[in-house]
């Protein structure tokens, strides 16, 4: 059945490559009875030195199978030295009727397959031994090296008999190479480990890890054995893990924001300058610790923050203040933005948090400011119209507010002649005077709105009646009973009031202040300063 299922491969596959495989998994000589008709073979020590690395775990499982089996498995993997090209690897065991496994390695694309095949037929260079051993004597002179050290060097072995192994390693490794020889000839035992450069025949350089034994009062030996492992994959692996790790402290030095990076327990791994800068706090051990100079105030939030995230993967953005120093440096609390983002492991495990901390005081200050803006009037300190009306239309949907809210609308009388007669600046002075008389006449959470030239919108919540609502509108109305003093001049103060208020729950914002204008118009045509109150039931 097997030799059957090798020639039908070979007939389909012109192109495709042979191998035979011994028991160890290696390759061995093709026998005369492998029907091969000009098809190319693989000069390699295993097939696995064919295959790219990522691929060569399914390699070894299907290995495993045809051996457990005694039958047939295939598997597509990329070739080593063309990861751009896929095969198919079949691995029979035709040990019955050719006493070795084979391996047939069929290209899986049409388009110079023959190329591609015939390029595995080339010898395969073996990878380098990791392990040798060599002899020393007294001074360190090579009297004997096996192999594997010629291998891992490139020197040939008369190259390096002979020659101190000190002429073979880096000039920067010499002091170090010499003290632990020398450690080693004083204790009379092993030396310790050491890490060092040996110079490669082609111009490069080898880590070799050394364990020197002294072995030179031993009759049977007379020398120092020198055992060796070739570290140089180890070397450059932990070299490009240090130079990404420079890379990246090297990059949040650089960046304008504070960095702090911590672990699960909520331990500070990692912070930059910048973070102290903006915090004005060394570096601390946790993060408790680390944000001490945040307000007590926000304090309590930014740690349910980290224990949100730590905990629940929770990512967020928080906004503080930090405490003032008492130096006086700054004359105002600083805000900062934390920035906190879950670290986790391939199990969706939560390891840590990344956080970035920005100094965003300016920001908040000029978000501050046009809030102010956007909300208040500047002349007067009141709310502004848009504003005034959006609460009077918050207050009237309010379901659960016990009564209806009563509006008062105030227009001054004769403010035209103070603007012309004493100027602009006189005007202004006088619309603060009466905003903070109308501040101080009403209930606390009453709204008081300038909507505009001279015109304030006072909106009482809560007014149970009619009755209640024009007791509030006489009470606004003694504010305008007596004069202004605006710097050396004296100037009378006069208002027109008309009030609204309505039990309508359907009634809108802007029909309600309708009404309440109506009122004023009225009251103003009366000239008695006694306000107006207009009313719906």
């Amino acid at each position: 059945m097997v030799a059957a299922t090798v020639a039908a491969l070979l007939d389909q596959h012109p192109a495709a490559a042979l191998c035979a495989i011994g028991p160890d998994g290696m390759s061995m000589g093709m026998p005369e009875s492998v029907p091969t008709r000009g098809h190319h073979l693989v000069a390699a020590r295993s097939p696995l030195d064919l295959v790219a690395p990522a691929d060569r775990l399914p390699v070894i499982d299907a290995w495993k199978q045809v051996q457990e089996t005694g039958s047939h498995a295939h598997v597509t993997v990329r070739l080593h030295d063309q990861p751009d090209r896929s095969v198919e690897l079949h691995l029979l065991d035709a040990r019955q009727s050719h006493g070795v496994f084979l391996g047939v390695l069929v290209p899986t694309d049409s388009e110079s397959d023959d190329v591609c095949m015939a390029s595995l037929s080339r010898e395969v260079s073996p990878l380098p031994p990791r392990t040798a051993r060599a002899r020393q004597n007294e001074v360190g002179e090579f009297v004997e090296v096996d192999e594997a050290l010629t291998r891992i060097l490139g020197w040939s072995e008369e190259e390096l008999v002979g020659h101190l192994s000190l002429e073979f390693i880096h000039p920067d490794d010499h002091l170090l190479a010499i003290d632990n020889w020398m450690q080693m000839l004083a204790s009379r035992a092993p030396s310790s480990r050491v890490k060092l450069r040996h110079h490669h025949r082609d111009g490069s350089w080898v880590w070799i890890e050394i364990n020197n034994q002294n072995l030179l009062g031993d009759p049977e030996h007379g020398c120092v054995i020198a055992e060796m492992v070739n570290i140089s994959d180890e070397m450059a692996a932990n070299e490009a893990v240090r130079a990404r790790e420079q890379l990246l402290d090297r990059l949040a030095e650089a960046l304008p924001v504070g960095v702090i990076q911590v672990d699960a327990d909520g331990s500070v791994a990692y912070t930059n300058s910048r973070l102290h800068a903006i915090l004005g706090s060394p570096r601390a051990a946790t993060i408790s610790e680390q944000i001490a100079t945040v307000q007590p105030t926000d304090r309590t939030s930014l740690t349910d923050a980290f224990n949100a995230v730590l905990q629940r993967r929770f990512d967020s953005d928080i906004e503080v203040s930090l405490v003032t120093p008492p130096d006086g440096d700054h004359t105002e609390s600083r805000r900062c933005l934390f920035s906190i983002r879950a670290l986790t492991a391939d199990t969706s495990e939560v390891t840590g948090a990344i956080v970035c901390v920005a100094d965003v005081t300016e920001s908040a200050r000029l978000r501050d400011e046009l809030h102010l803006r956007a909300t208040f009037d500047d002349i007067t300190g009141c709310r502004n119209r848009v504003t005034t009306l959006a609460l009077l239309e918050g207050l009237l949907s309010d379901a659960d507010l016990v009564g209806r809210p009563a509006v008062c609308f105030i227009d001054l009388d004769r403010f035209k002649d103070v603007n012309d007669k004493l100027g602009h600046a006189y005007g202004d002075a006088l619309l603060g005077v009466v905003a903070r008389r109308l501040q101080r006449a009403v209930r606390a959470g009453a709204i008081v709105g300038r909507i505009g030239g001279d015109e304030f919108l006072v909106i009482s919540p809560g007014v149970t009646s009619p009755e209640e609502a024009m007791v509030t509108a006489m009470r606004l109305a003694q504010t305008f009973r007596h004069q202004v003093r605006l710097k050396s001049k004296r100037v009378s103060c006069h208002a027109s009031v008309g009030v609204a208020w309505s039990s309508d729950r359907c009634l809108e914002a802007e029909s309600l202040v309708a009404m309440a204008d109506s009122a004023m118009y009225e009251a103003k045509r009366n000239g008695d300063g006694v306000p107006v109150l207009r009313r719906t039931a």
